[in-house]
């Protein structure tokens, strides 16, 4: 992360988080996004069929809609093909005239291209930090932050290219905000929440580490939570001048890694009643530039969630967990399961 994105996340767990920092919502159980899902059509009467990971709708005999895997019917083929491709999506986001971060795409054999794309920008803009990450990556995997140097590709260009399959990798400024998870069902953001990297809060007297022991072990009232324990990023730490024997002052907040994806330990907050209406157009304007995206996952980073500038547009998500917005570590759980259902209704109607 950097400075001025540790700065608001910071922030954000001070006004936020701080107040009843590990009061995690408790969840007994975990259902998933395919299990709240399944749940919540036969609540509505809904019948089903099941065959491998594919759940088929049925409402009086007439099938309304479809999921496969984490990616439902409302979805065309061709938008899941795009949107999957983070070099295509940020294409189809620029020329739409979205607000994205500066960056470009290099094919499997291009470290020594994109080392140079890097140190030709840090020379001309000394102090700018980039993220490096596979094209066709999910769930926060092969992505390294906080690059600010041409040396340091290298190690990020092999992470990378282990988590992907076709080795194209994207290269783009690290821009400033909180990462906002907007989750937009038709022609409507349904829920958005932060997400905040792992992290802890100083009490002047405990080591780094048990801190740590602590934030993993109190996550675990949580089932969604505790079935992903935090990465913990010594490179990152050090960067900060931490360590895990270092004892962090009360209330200095230490971020374990630097990036907010559930799966590396991150957690999320409800916004949806906080954030700005102009944020969540900029969400669904940003969904609706693929055609038949009728539901994603709209990954946003803001400064500010009072107000559009300096946001930037970062990923479309088809394949966006629902539990982010449903089951929340903090605030109210939004019924995402509902609004798909409530969609794939409406046009089977």
């Amino acid at each position: 992360m950097t400075s001025a994105e540790l700065d608001a996340n910071s922030r954000f767990v001070a006004e936020h988080i701080a107040h009843r920092s590990l009061q995690f919502n408790a969840l007994p159980q975990w259902p998933g996004h395919r299990g709240t899902l399944k749940a919540t059509a036969r609540r509505r009467g809904l019948t089903l069929s099941e065959y491998a990971n594919t759940m088929v709708f049925f409402d009086d005999g007439i099938c309304v809609g479809a999921t496969t895997g984490l990616v439902s019917s409302l979805i065309a083929y061709s938008a899941s093909r795009l949107t999957r491709s983070k070099r295509a999506t940020r294409e189809i986001l620029e020329s739409a005239g979205m607000p994205v971060p500066a960056g470009a795409a290099f094919d499997a054999d291009g470290a020594v291209r994109a080392r140079r794309y890097i140190e030709a920008t840090l020379q001309a803009h000394p102090g700018r930090r980039f993220v490096l990450k596979p094209s066709d990556g999910n769930a926060g995997r092969g992505i390294t932050t906080g690059i600010s140097a041409g040396e340091e590709v290298a190690g990020a260009w092999k992470r990378a290219q282990a988590a992907s399959k076709d080795g194209e990798i994207v290269v783009e400024e690290q821009v400033s905000g909180i990462d906002v998870r907007v989750f937009v069902v038709g022609a409507k953001a349904v829920a958005a929440a932060v997400r905040i990297p792992a992290h802890i809060i100083g009490d002047g007297a405990r080591s780094l580490a048990d801190l740590a022991e602590e934030y993993t072990q109190t996550r675990r009232v949580n089932a969604y939570l505790g079935a992903r324990d935090p990465h913990v990023d010594q490179r990152h730490l050090a960067r900060g001048g931490y360590d895990l024997s270092s004892v962090p002052g009360q209330g200095e907040v230490v971020f374990l890694n630097g990036t907010a994806n559930i799966s590396q330990g991150g957690l999320s907050v409800d916004v949806t009643e906080a954030i700005a209406p102009e944020l969540l157009d900029v969400a669904v304007r940003a969904a609706h530039t693929v055609p038949g995206l009728g539901t994603a996952g709209v990954d946003l980073f803001v400064p500010d969630l009072s107000t559009t500038d300096g946001a930037h547009v970062i990923e479309l998500n088809p394949s966006a967990n629902l539990s982010i917005n449903q089951y929340p570590a903090y605030g109210q759980g939004r019924d995402v399961a509902s609004a798909i259902i409530d969609e794939m209704l409406r046009q089977g109607s």
